[in-house]
């Protein structure tokens, strides 16, 4: 119905434009044969007309339906958008859940591990103040049995010196016997005690008088005599540890030593000992040359001694060491000797090493000593100051002795490295020289 109507419109249109177009002084004939000619021609316009018309709308027909399929699509994917965007959004409310449910467990699990670590602290807390209760225990055993080895040692000296003086008693006796021969039984028991007698004393001559038994006490009362000093501990013919008079050659002058008689086989001479921090190591260049400290307790014998016994002889060293926990280990070199004050009593020589503490010597060969009042090391810090601690300093040390008594890493503390791989301080430290076989 469309297409006729627009038909019948589109001829009538035509007609009037055909008919109207022509001349009207021309003639009938000619208007009449035109007209018949025009309207064949205009016929067929019409009809090509039509069927391009035709054609296009048909074209039109087409287009809309492939824009009705593409809108068809366009509403499929729309809805398909809005399935997904519901799908995401259920997504997403899971994806929600889960987080809330992640940060509830995160949150139990932080409450767990505030609780753990509570109770952990409080377990450390409770194992250190074990730990520190111990140590004092351990320090007041390790006192004690300090105490106990003083008095031994002082026994056996008073036993040595009653040993010695002995045979001047029998000299005495025998002097008095020939004076008095009422005398002559005398009771070394009620006359004569350890504590009383040291080195025996030339003979007294007696008086006229008859001697009387307060006369034969009186000589028990004599100054106590000077023990022989000997060239070094080895010499020494005890095997109880103590302080012994060593003289290191015959134009010196003697002075007294500690000498360890047990360890290693005995023989070496004790010239640095640490083993409760009673004593303070952190002094100037004069003490460390001179010595400080007490032989029974804890010391440091003088680097001018350690030069005088170490330059005339072949010396070996042996360091012993203890950590807070009770380990021991040692390092032990076969050779050990430093120079004069002149030379900044420089380690002129050590061995070879043996032992299960770990070398920490041979790099400071050659090296001298420093305090914190001498800077003689060969680093841009003063390192004695820097650790606190006096020693043979090259570019400061890991083996610092004489630092601080303390039971912490620390580069101060006294520490030697490779006990453990780290500068932890230890509880225990003692350094002794003993005198080789060969001399030169």
């Amino acid at each position: 119905m469309k297409h006729s109507s627009i038909g019948l419109i589109l001829f009538g249109a035509v007609l009037y434009v055909a008919a109207s177009d022509r001349g009207l002084t021309e003639s009938k004939d000619d208007v009449q044969s035109l007209a018949y000619g025009t309207s064949g021609f205009g016929l067929e316009l019409i009809l090509a007309k039509l069927e391009a018309i035709e054609y296009r709308l048909q074209k039109m027909e087409s287009m809309q339906l492939q824009l009705q399929k593409i809108e068809d699509k366009i509403q499929d994917h729309r809805s398909s958008q809005r399935q997904i965007v519901t799908t995401l959004q259920k997504h997403q409310s899971t994806q929600g859940q889960i987080v809330a449910a992640l940060n509830q467990h995160r949150s139990s699990q932080e409450q767990s591990q505030k609780e753990i670590l509570t109770v952990l602290n409080k377990l450390v807390n409770q194992v250190a103040l074990n730990l520190s209760e111990d140590h004092n225990r351990d320090q007041e055993v390790n006192t004690a049995l300090h105490k106990l080895n003083i008095d031994v040692d002082n026994v056996h000296n008073i036993t040595q010196q009653i040993m010695n003086a002995l045979p001047q008693v029998h000299q005495i006796t025998e002097i008095l016997q020939k004076q008095c021969p009422v005398s002559a039984k005398v009771d070394y028991n009620s006359v004569f005690t350890p504590t009383e007698v040291s080195v025996p004393q030339p003979p007294i001559t007696p008086k006229t008088t008859t001697p009387t038994a307060a006369t034969i006490t009186t000589i028990t009362t004599t100054p106590k005599p000077k023990q022989p000093p000997f060239s070094s501990c080895k010499d020494v013919p005890s095997n109880i540890s103590g302080t012994y008079l060593i003289r290191v050659n015959r134009d010196s002058e003697p002075f007294e030593v500690y000498c360890e008689q047990k360890t290693f086989g005995g023989g070496w001479i004790v010239f640095q000992y640490r083993y409760d921090g009673s004593l303070d190591f952190y002094r100037g260049w004069n003490e460390f040359r001179d010595g400080f400290g007490d032989l029974n307790k804890e010391f440091w014998l003088g680097l001018e001694k350690v030069h005088q016994i170490t330059s005339g002889r072949k010396h070996e060293f042996v360091v012993e060491l203890k950590d807070f926990n009770g380990t021991y280990k040692y390092a032990l070199f076969n050779a050990f000797e430093i120079g004069s004050e002149s030379k900044q009593y420089n380690l002129k020589d050590i061995g070879a090493y043996n032992g299960t503490a770990g070398d920490e010597m041979s790099n400071y060969k050659g090296r001298k000593f420093s305090t914190k009042d001498r800077d003689n090391d060969e680093d841009s810090r003063h390192c004695a100051q820097d650790r606190e601690g006096a020693w043979w300093h090259w570019r400061c040390t890991l083996a610092n002795l004489n630092g601080r008594y303390m039971n912490a890493v620390n580069r101060k503390s006294m520490h030697w490295y490779f006990f453990n791989n780290n500068k932890k301080g230890l509880s225990f430290s003692r350094m002794m020289i003993r005198e080789k076989e060969e001399r030169f």
